[in-house]
């Protein structure tokens, strides 16, 4: 369980309060409908959830308190999150922070971009920050990766004065550009067996997890 949530309807709270674990794993999912169902909410396109209580790993996430969501949205960025790897929860925590996300979508596109930023969380740890972000600029071979002075690449990051402090490390943006890489199915409501569909455009990102009507629940692209 990545995170979990309390979800009530957005017109009828006195309907009542369900409390849902997200990734919703595949052999409660049909259950899962039903009992929101129940409650008035779980439309496939609608945002007629609203987020009662939100518990995660991310933090961050505590801001869609009080918003309205869908739940395949929820469980659809709950999917991504928990791929990511530790350095990418770290940029993912402080971009989020710094750009002061509040909406469910702006969580969802910045889990495709947020791995364009580089993000210092250790100052003991220089030279391995400093390489990771020569990666992230430059694109080098195994050869050039370990021949870089990557205290140096970092010390001159810190002395540009572009980082952002937050409290998940100091952030560098390098450019990166919140964009529209996810676009909810507006005007179609079909269902899979197992999900409902949601599409993503192209993304650079490592991972990229898709909801269409005849692949499977997840595909990665690498």
């Amino acid at each position: 369980m990545m995170m979990e949530a309390v979800l009530t309807s957005s017109t009828h709270p006195e309907y009542g309060e369900i409390t849902i674990p997200f990734p919703i794993p595949e052999e409660d999912y049909d259950r899962t409908m039903e009992l929101l169902e129940e409650l008035g909410i779980g439309d496939v396109l609608a945002q007629d959830c609203r987020v009662v209580k939100l518990e995660s790993e991310y933090p961050v996430l505590e801001r869609l308190k009080g918003a309205a969501v869908n739940v395949d949205e929820l469980d659809y960025l709950a999917k991504r999150l928990e791929s990511f790897w530790k350095s990418e929860k770290d940029q993912f925590l402080a971009m989020a922070h710094k750009l002061d996300l509040t909406d469910i979508q702006g969580f969802i596109n910045l889990s495709f971009c947020c791995q364009d930023t580089t993000v210092i969380t250790d100052f003991s740890k220089l030279e391995e920050a400093g390489r990771e972000h020569c990666i992230k600029n430059d694109g080098l071979t195994v050869d050039e990766y370990y021949s870089i002075d990557g205290r140096a690449e970092a010390l001159a990051l810190i002395r540009s004065g572009n980082g952002t402090v937050t409290p998940y490390g100091v952030v560098y943006d390098s450019g990166m550009e919140l964009k529209q890489l996810y676009t909810r199915m507006e005007g179609r409501s079909f269902r899979t067996p197992l999900r409902r569909s949601f599409t993503t455009l192209s993304s650079s990102s490592r991972n990229s997890w898709v909801f269409s009507s005849s692949g499977p629940l997840g595909h990665q692209v690498w």
